[in-house]
């Protein structure tokens, strides 16, 4: 491992003071008034960038690309696993987040209404993001006569090298421009690591009974150490990147795909889920749910989950290392995984016994 990167290290750091006061504060106190504060400034935020972006020379380039259906991608698999990925990370869906918060609403809270809600705003802000992202593609590449293929790069390189270098050259005041790009991804930033933290923070709660304070010092401790002995080097943007991209188009997708088949094929509860939710929800399920959730998504799934494996098998990702693959990559997804099901296996087992398959009380 080489030397620390201070230009990294300390920011980080002050990322993670940030997170744990937050976490320390609670989910109402703490999570719930920042989050109030840091979305309306996010969607504030990258709409001015994005009403820039889209008076861009070229930005119609851009516009077209995305726009424009590929539709020889729909056979491909990494496409389908990578969109899968996608929403269950931008949803929060497959490990643990939805189900944490929901453990805090009211018993009588519109469960369907409320996720009809999150995935609308969910899909429309992407949509908008977007827009954005290829308004600026399309204006470097007619800025370097090439084609939208030749300038457009994979999420880190976007953000951290792609978008810097247009940025810079936009005209008028390129300093604003940085400020509110990489503002936005700060917070976003922000408020994803508090749900992803204060998830593993919950668990901790209920498992151990331990209070707020001690769960969120040893688990956002433990996760800071962690970020800040590998990150802030000169590997650790790899080991990032390679981390990513394993967790989010396998990781989840795996989860997502054992937790459908449990509680649809083994435990048979689908029909119980479901007249729960209509008891309370503006918005009623049908049965064409059961069959999309217990048919059609799992067999989905399965096929593009073996599809993508069979190509990610075929060619190293990013032509990076198979021995640095297996340990940032694969151990990484794999290690997440064998974790969970360890971890989780005592409380089942006392659930189990007791009969109790219901979900976890309300805070």
């Amino acid at each position: 491992m080489s030397s620390y990167v201070t230009a990294v290290l300390w920011p980080l750091a002050i990322v993670w003071v940030i997170v744990l006061g937050l976490l320390m504060l609670g989910v109402r106190n703490g999570i719930e008034r920042a989050n109030k504060i840091f979305i309306p400034l996010l969607v504030v935020m990258f709409g001015l960038l994005v009403v820039r972006a889209i008076t861009l020379d070229g930005a119609s380039l851009g516009l077209n690309a995305l726009f424009t259906p590929d539709w020889s991608a729909l056979s491909d698999g990494i496409v389908w696993v990578a969109a899968y990925g996608q929403v269950f990370f931008s949803l929060s869906v497959g490990f643990g987040v939805m189900v944490t918060y929901a453990s805090y609403l009211r018993r009588k809270a519109d469960l369907t209404g409320s996720a009809v809600v999150a995935g609308f705003a969910n899909s429309s802000f992407e949509i908008l993001a977007g827009i954005g992202v290829f308004a600026t593609l399309g204006f470097l590449a007619t800025t370097a006569g090439s084609g939208i293929e030749d300038v457009a790069a994979d999420g880190l390189g976007l953000a951290f090298v792609a978008f810097p270098t247009i940025i810079s050259s936009l005209p008028g005041t390129p300093e604003l421009y940085g400020v509110l790009f990489f503002g936005s991804l700060v917070i976003a930033g922000l408020s994803s690591l508090i749900s992803l933290v204060q998830m593993i923070v919950a668990a901790v709660e209920d498992r151990f009974s331990m209070k707020r304070t001690p769960a969120v010092l040893l688990v956002g401790g433990a996760a800071a150490a962690f970020s800040l002995a590998l990150l802030p080097t000169p590997e650790g943007l790899y080991i990032l990147d390679s981390a990513d991209h394993f967790i989010n188009a396998y990781g989840i997708t795996v989860v997502a795909l054992a937790i459908v088949i449990v509680v649809a094929w083994g435990l048979r509860r689908l029909e119980v889920l479901r007249a729960h939710a209509n008891m309370t929800s503006a918005v009623p399920l049908g049965r064409w749910w059961l069959l999309t959730l217990g048919v059609v998504t799992p067999v989905v799934l399965g096929v593009i989950l073996w599809d993508s494996l069979r190509n990610e098998l075929a060619e190293n990702y990013e032509g990076y290392s198979t021995g640095f693959l297996l340990v940032t990559g694969w151990g990484v997804a794999i290690g997440a995984l064998v974790f969970g099901v360890l971890a989780a296996l005592p409380r089942w087992r006392e659930a189990e016994q007791a009969g109790d398959w219901s979900t976890s009380a309300n805070r």
